[in-house]
């Protein structure tokens, strides 16, 4: 399978659901390709088309990236619910240390949007455990 990568920094994308990038860009979305999403934390493109002609910068977007972002407390993590990294490292502060426990304390566990509501299309555990273990260390 050939590497697509980013337009702009030359990273390997990853393939990202177009209902993701219709929900989350700006403007109307040009169907006519699928979808990468750049992973660069340094890089402002965040979807591009496998051609690299069309693309979307973190501007572009509804919502925060939060790989993107990384020092931005009010960016989510997940998504679906609204719990941001700076909620996370209020609870890490106050001694919760798993997803559940984090979860319970903020009163957000909504859970289920990914598609719609995340940059990366995807579940949003794996991040949020590693803001976890960012902030327990």
């Amino acid at each position: 399978m050939e590497e697509i990568l980013c337009p702009e920094c030359r990273t390997k994308g990853k393939k990202v659901n177009i209902v993701t990038v219709e929900s989350l860009v700006e403007e109307e979305v040009e169907e006519n390709d699928s979808y990468q999403i750049c992973l660069n934390s340094d890089c402002e493109v965040a979807y591009f088309n496998s051609s690299g002609t069309i693309y979307y910068s973190k501007e572009d977007l509804k919502v925060a990236v939060w790989y993107k972002d990384l020092e931005d407390d009010k960016v989510p993590i997940c998504y679906c619910s609204n719990l941001t990294r700076g909620e996370i490292k209020e609870a890490v502060a106050k001694g919760y240390k798993t997803t559940a426990e984090i979860r319970k304390y903020t009163g957000k566990s909504i859970t289920g949007n990914c598609l719609t509501e995340n940059p990366t299309g995807k579940c949003c555990h794996r991040s949020l455990a590693d803001e976890i273990a960012r902030y327990s260390n």
